[in-house]
């Protein structure tokens, strides 16, 4: 009985054995794409609910071990995922949709919606565009990419942010940069440069009141969404990137005078200053081999992403090192980050984003003014027979033997002995959580921080001629610190009602209650008396005393904002054909007072989609689209915290100090507001390979912040007010397309443009008022140039002539005689194109971006070509100057001073190469049996390689309406690799 009950357990488990081998299989099949049958080579097909799973080759072939009832997952960047059960067949073909189809997932406002769904004016910008490009501030690897969208670099200084602007201008005095939410946190641009863009999956841009009036008081000027990346099911994905490439100035549009030529125009202008042997024996400095370098630049970027059907995950480190083109300046970054998200059960879900980033940032002083100490206006404009060192090898500084500051050795010794140091730790931390505690109702909620600390110190010597010149108690050198905190804490609770209706009714109700508070403390100090070898450290400091007066300065500054806004959004659609959308907001703010902080904001948008129509039978529509939205939003940016109340500060009278009103409580004051209006259509051909999007918008603004002038009795000469108002209106669009794809062979082309007529309605009290080189007038563009009209030369006797109030030529210059006709700073038109190239594994790839009618104020020519500054250097058109009768010139005499006018304003149009890269990528089945690389890519990629404009100044591109001395815009060339394990 034993013997034949072991026999039988035998016989037994031999069965399920041999039924388990049976169930294991090996399966092949072929990945492609559904709208043209296309191979996918490198996507990924995984056994759901393993780890089990491949990359399909370079003919988008895979083959895979599995058993029958396994469920296969296929999925590939910018593809929507499809799911295959495996039967009896041992043979499975997969095809894909484009994920730019109307099932792809938009991130938009607390949430996210499915593109064919959304009824705003959003475009996105994904990873694929914004990764490993080595820029130290991720606002401008956004440049060219979106319509609407307008990037403007104000520094080559590494890591240096951007002036952005979405459709224009919205405020006068308030601000206009967009809302920046990174993961549900509002996060600042003034420390971009310790955000890592590789570690982002996408940015959404927002532009109209339907996408935008949910964010209510915060939401006027736009708004950018920054989403990171997160972890996927199955087979976890190692990457490794890294760069290594050198930085150097780009091509300048104007030349300086040599030294024989600076000497000979001096004569010109006071005959004997040079004999003609001190002319015939002059060397030449060029003082660019001194001040401007090669700099290096290197990256590092490792990630790790994965998990299971339960919890998935991504973490990353990063590290970016980049030498500035000018001596000292640098930026370097450390950055690691954690996204978790985990199932709790099928009703409960929660994750965590956390990154933290440190940077240290070496920042040239001076940037951008026109003084002795800006290395970047000292390069053109220090005496070309000027040395930097003395005979001692020494610095040449001092006084020149014409009683002028000696521009070139001043600085340099400057910009090499003293110090300008930034640090930044900046940790972002969001937590979520929701749960369906009943059907079709989810609860959510989210909480977030955006911390940063921040120290700054500057050393200055007092062994150099600017420590002992420049105005410092003591004139023996200084040395500052200061140290700032900032916190800003977001908590979002929201509860939805998602469900459909006879299968045709489709709705969801949401209500939101959000809280927001900003917190801010800084303390600063300035001590002096420095001894020199303890430079940069506090230790260096002389104690202040009576006797030798290094009193030291001590300030600071603690300050804290809120935010309380309640809010709903409403979505409806009948059967994927016609939609609508209703929001409403209540905000509440602490800038305001207590009769004004509340505020409420509206949005209503509808959407027809003609495409699923069943009259619409034309099989090359796929998608088309019509949208429309009106609603509000607000500013309430640009006037200080809690400026309903008074507040006093120190003074003196007569020798004794006190107290005194520092300004002026305004209990007056409400939130600017816009109505935006937008009507859209978005469209897709072709099997979507004509695609993209073009939208029409006004935007009305009110109760703009306005300065209006006080009766000198009460101290003060002007109080902020809600008196003015503007209008933007325009349109813009997007277009994408592939031009021709074949199975080794693709060819894509993109272009996007927007066009915004920006003008002032009304100003209340006043019709008219000078801000800075504009004029603010009723009737015009915010940002108009104001300036007496250059007529040119008399030939006769060199005199400059000019322009009166009616245009007539006159040679008698008055700025009563200034005219608005010179255009604005603000560009009309804004855009991006580019082209994009694929044969097998080689890629190319360029982008451009362009701007039209779009002027600036140019004060480099001012100083270079002008002769009341020839104790400067001086570009060679001076060589021009009118010297003999009848000479033909566009530059007066020496007799004549040169004024503002607009012969320094110039169109500075133009359209830059900004990105070309070119790479090759190696796919698994080419590495061979080397298992260790899934896929390895080489590339090389230059940035900022080449402008096309008029503009004689350094760049025309800039965030300020006056171009100085900044630091230039870099030209950079990296060399890359990428690989995945």
């Amino acid at each position: 009985m034993k013997l034949k009950l072991t026999w039988l357990l035998t016989l037994f488990m031999a069965f399920v054995m041999q039924f388990s081998f049976a169930q294991e299989k090996t399966v092949t099949g072929t990945v492609t794409t559904a709208s043209d049958d296309f191979p996918l080579p490198g996507a990924s097909v995984i056994v759901k609910g393993t780890s089990n799973g491949q990359q399909t080759d370079f003919d988008g072939k895979f083959t895979i071990k599995v058993n029958q009832g396994d469920i296969l997952v296929v999925s590939y960047v910018g593809m929507l995922p499809a799911e295959i059960k495996v039967g009896s067949s041992n043979s499975y073909n997969v095809a894909l949709k484009d994920g730019s189809t109307l099932e792809e997932v938009v991130i938009v406002a607390y949430g996210e919606q499915k593109k064919e769904s959304v009824l705003g004016a959003v475009s996105t910008v994904g990873a694929k565009d914004i990764e490993q490009v080595p820029i130290g501030s991720f606002d401008q690897i956004l440049k060219g990419k979106s319509p609407g969208l307008h990037i403007a670099s104000g520094s080559g200084q590494p890591g240096s942010s951007a002036k952005v602007r979405i459709r224009g201008t919205h405020s006068i005095n308030g601000g206009s940069d967009p809302l920046y939410i990174m993961d549900g946190v509002p996060i600042t641009s003034s420390d971009f440069a310790t955000l890592n863009a590789n570690d982002f999956e996408n940015i959404t841009v927002l532009k109209d009141a339907a996408s935008t009036s949910i964010y209510g008081s915060r939401g006027s000027s736009g708004v950018i969404l920054i989403t990171t990346k997160r972890g996927v099911a199955g087979v976890s994905k190692v990457k490794y990137s890294t760069q290594y490439g050198i930085s150097e100035i780009g091509d300048l549009r104007f030349e300086m005078m040599n030294a024989q030529e600076k000497m000979t125009f001096e004569n010109w202008k006071t005959p004997g200053t040079w004999s003609d042997a001190d002319i015939a024996n002059a060397e030449t400095t060029d003082w660019s081999d001194y001040f401007f370098r090669t700099g290096i630049t290197q990256t590092h970027d490792f990630s790790v992403s994965g998990g299971n059907e339960k919890t998935q995950f991504f973490t990353s480190v990063g590290m970016y090192d980049q030498e500035g083109i000018a001596l000292r300046s640098s930026l370097q970054r450390f950055t690691a980050r954690l996204n978790v998200d985990h199932k709790v059960s099928d009703k409960f879900k929660i994750g965590v984003k956390t990154s933290i980033g440190y940077s240290k940032s070496n920042y040239i002083s001076s940037e951008a003014s026109i003084n002795t100490n800006n290395p970047f206006a000292v390069v053109y404009l220090a005496q070309p027979y000027e040395t930097p060192y003395n005979p001692d090898g020494s610095y040449n500084t001092g006084i020149s033997d014409q009683g002028t500051p000696l521009l070139g050795g001043n600085a340099l010794e400057n910009l090499n002995v003293n110090s300008s140091v930034q640090n930044d730790l900046k940790i972002n931390i969001s937590g979520n959580a929701s749960l369906e505690f009943m059907k079709n109702v989810t609860a959510r909620v989210n909480i977030g921080v955006d911390y940063i600390d921040r120290k700054f110190e500057r050393g200055v010597s007092p062994d150099t001629f600017f420590g002992a010149n420049a105005g410092f108690i003591g004139d023996e050198g200084t040395y500052e610190f200061s140290n700032t905190f900032i916190a800003n804490i977001n908590a979002l609770s929201s509860l939805s009602y998602n469900n459909t209706f006879n299968d045709v009714h489709n709705l969801n109700v949401s209500a939101f209650v959000e809280y927001y508070k900003y917190h801010a403390f800084n303390a600063n100090f300035a001590g002096y008396g420095i001894d020199a070898k303890r430079l940069g450290y506090a230790t260096g400091i002389t104690a202040g005393t009576d006797t030798n007066g290094f009193i030291p300065d001590v300030g600071g500054s603690v300050t804290q904002r809120g935010l309380f806004g309640a809010f709903t959004n409403i979505k409806y659609d009948y059967d994927s054909k016609y939609f609508a959308e209703f929001t409403l907001r209540k905000d509440a703010s602490s800038r305001f007072s207590d009769a004004n902080k509340w505020g409420t904001f509206y949005a209503v948008a509808a959407g027809w989609a003609i495409h699923n129509e069943d009259f619409l039978t034309a099989s090359w529509i796929n998608n088309l689209k019509l949208r429309a939205s009106i609603g509000t939003t607000g500013n309430q940016a640009g006037i200080a915290d809690f400026q309903d109340e008074g507040t006093y500060g120190t003074a003196s009278y007569a020798g004794l100090s006190g107290l005194s009103v520092a300004s002026i409580g305004n209990n007056q004051l409400k939130w600017e507001e816009s109505e935006k209006f937008n009507v859209g259509v978005d469209y897709g051909f072709f099997n979507n390979r004509l695609r993209g999007s073009i939208d029409y918008y006004i935007e009305s603004i009110s109760d703009l912040f306005i300065d209006q002038s006080l009766s000198y009795s009460s101290g003060f000469a002007s109080i902020d007010a809600n008196a003015g108002k503007m209008q933007n209106k325009g349109f813009d669009g997007q277009i994408d397309g592939t031009v021709l794809q074949t199975k080794d062979f693709s060819w894509s082309l993109n272009f996007n443009f927007n066009y915004n007529k920006n003008e002032i309605t009304d100003l209340g009290q006043v019709d008219e008022y000078q801000l800075g080189t504009s004029i603010v007038r009723e009737g015009l563009a915010f940002g108009s140039h104001y300036a007496v009209g250059w007529a040119g030369v008399n030939p006769a006797n060199g005199q400059p002539l000019y322009l009166d109030a009616d245009g007539n030529v006159t040679d008698t210059y008055s700025e009563d005689n200034s005219l608005a006709q010179w255009g604005s700073y603000e560009p009309t038109w804004t855009g991006g194109f580019g082209s994009q190239i694929n044969y097998k594994g080689f890629s190319a790839s360029a982008q451009f971006t362009w701007v039209e009618d779009y002027y600036r104020f140019n004060n480099q020519s001012f100083f270079q070509e002008n002769a009341n500054f020839s104790q400067y250097n001086l570009a060679t058109s001076m060589l021009d100057i009118w010297r003999t009768p009848g000479q033909v010139t566009d530059t007066q005499g020496f007799a004549y001073n040169r004024e503002f006018s607009s012969k320094d304003i110039e169109d500075a149009s133009y359209v830059r190469l900004t990105n070309v890269t070119i790479g090759y990528t190696f796919t698994s089945e080419q590495l061979g049996d080397t298992n260790l690389f899934s896929g390895m890519r080489f590339y090389v990629q230059g940035q900022n390689l080449y402008t096309w404009t008029n503009f004689s100044g350094f760049d025309p591109e800039d965030d300020n309406n006056i171009a100085g001395y900044e630091y230039p815009t870099p030209r950079t060339i990296t060399f890359g690799v990428d690989l995945n394990f």
